[in-house]
């Protein structure tokens, strides 16, 4: 992606030891050569033992380590879809509830829009090109699409998180000061995809079809998709600077801008006290700001550890020439796929630590009988699910879904689970019952849950 794009074909270029043992072979034997078939056939002919080193190495179907890239496969296979669906997810509970609609959740839900994107044109296009095929089959209009997309998709992802630390830093440590509100978080999204689309613009202004200098693509006439600065000694050194500025502008300068801003909240929350403000009061705040600080403190952490080792590897060859090592193709896919596995884990996190996306992802799980169970099982205990399924109509639990048939509706609110029934006909009376005595012996959490359950009917009976 971006200038890593252009490193990335030099991936692809053979060795200077390789191509000089094959250089005399090809010319015996390249003649009218068009495909790989007929390629082994007359390196087999004339016993051209270093091209078919060539062709085993870099551009067989059927590669030197059948496990590990079996391995990669299922992986990529996997990101792409735990992303696709994970952060479609997220969108759709911030942009179909009001409540949910809130400054963080916008920037959330585009961090989420940035993943998307990131998934969508960088996970599938450079898994088929770079390990599958080897060369670039989807056009130079393409090549220019994607390789602009995968540059812009990943700033907005890192934007959004400075972003994020920004708008809770300012809310944290300022806390007399206006909170931002929604109009201006709009805008500064909007300023987020400008800003990543002018710093990505050379992408696109350099990227194209090239075939690269090995005899091999020149016979089979294929191309790969990278970006040209020309030959000119001057040219290099611009693509090096513009790639150490990518590096520093989409991972260092963000990484330093969220290790102290979370660093400050942190200090704060865990810190002094407000002042003025009844120990209940400052418990329950603090209690909130902790857990909001926390998920996004893990949200740092893994788009930090997922993007280290691969932006390592690019300034390691920039610094030194090591397209030779051994396992180099092996070592970029294992990198880039962790790169790219940071795309799925943000659903993860906000499902794990956010009561309220929780609720969402239980919500759209419910509107899937296949998933109800599941749902059961993973977030309540065996004592939750049985008091819910006592005291709650389920149209999941053997009950026949019809026109009078009762919602669950799911509201976790600190960590107490509160179903409410909604009649889908508005003329027909609601008459759930929940029961007024629970044993003794219960214990505490049930008991809390009992208590939620019994609200509703205790003051609908206590006003009449």
């Amino acid at each position: 992606m971006t200038a890593a794009d252009y490193r990335l074909s030099k991936f692809l270029a053979i060795p200077e030891n390789l191509r000089n043992e094959t250089e005399s072979v090809l010319a015996q034997c390249s003649a009218n050569l068009t495909s790989p078939e007929t390629l082994n056939a007359a390196c087999d002919s004339c016993n051209a033992t270093g091209v078919q080193r060539l062709w085993e190495e870099r551009l067989c179907d059927m590669p030197p380590t059948p496990g590990f890239d079996s391995a990669v496969y299922v992986l990529y296979i996997t990101i792409l879809i735990v992303a696709v669906l994970g952060n479609s997810v997220v969108v759709y509970i911030v942009c179909s509830s009001e409540k949910m609609r809130t400054v963080t959740n916008y920037f959330i839900a585009n961090l989420a829009i940035g993943d998307l994107c990131m998934a969508i044109f960088c996970v599938p296009f450079s898994f088929i090109s770079t390990l599958i095929l080897k060369f670039w089959p989807f056009g130079g209009h393409l090549c220019v699409a994607v390789n602009y997309l995968q540059a812009v998709s990943v700033f907005v992802s890192a934007y959004t998180l400075v972003a994020i630390s920004l708008d809770r830093y300012l809310a944290i440590i300022y806390p007399l000061r206006p909170r931002m509100t929604r109009c201006q978080a709009k805008i500064i999204i909007a300023s987020v995809w400008v800003l990543s689309l002018a710093t990505t613009l050379p992408v696109a202004v350099y990227s194209r079809l090239l075939t690269p200098p090995v005899n091999f693509y020149a016979l089979m006439g294929r191309q790969v998709c990278t970006e040209d600065w020309g030959s000119e000694p001057s040219d290099n050194e611009s693509r090096v600077a513009y790639s150490v500025a990518l590096m520093l502008l989409q991972y260092f300068l963000p990484l330093t801008v969220l290790v102290f801003t979370y660093s400050r909240i942190a200090m704060v929350v865990w810190g002094k006290r407000t002042l003025g403000e009844t120990p209940a009061r400052v418990d329950r705040i603090a209690r909130s700001k902790r857990k909001m600080t926390k998920m996004m403190v893990t949200v740092v952490m893994v788009y930090t550890l997922c993007w280290l080792p691969f932006n390592v590897l690019m300034v390691v060859r920039e610094l030194w020439v090591v397209d030779s090592w051994p396992y180099m193709m092996q070592v970029w896919a294992l990198f880039h796929w962790l790169a790219m596995s940071h795309t799925c884990y943000n659903p993860i996190i906000l499902c794990w630590m956010n009561t309220k996306f929780r609720s969402g992802f239980c919500s759209l799980a419910y509107t899937l009988p296949c998933l109800r169970r599941w749902v059961d099982s993973w977030f309540f205990t065996p004592d939750e699910a049985d008091l819910l399924k006592a005291t709650t109509t389920f149209p999941c639990h053997h009950y026949p879904r019809s026109a009078s048939s009762r919602l669950v509706t799911i509201s976790l609110k600190d960590d107490t689970i509160i179903f409410k029934s909604r009649n889908i006909n508005e003329d027909e009376p609601e008459t759930s019952e929940a029961p007024r005595h629970r044993n003794s012996s219960s214990n505490d959490s049930n008991h809390r849950l009992s208590e939620s359950l019994m609200s509703e009917p205790a003051n609908h009976n206590s006003n009449q």
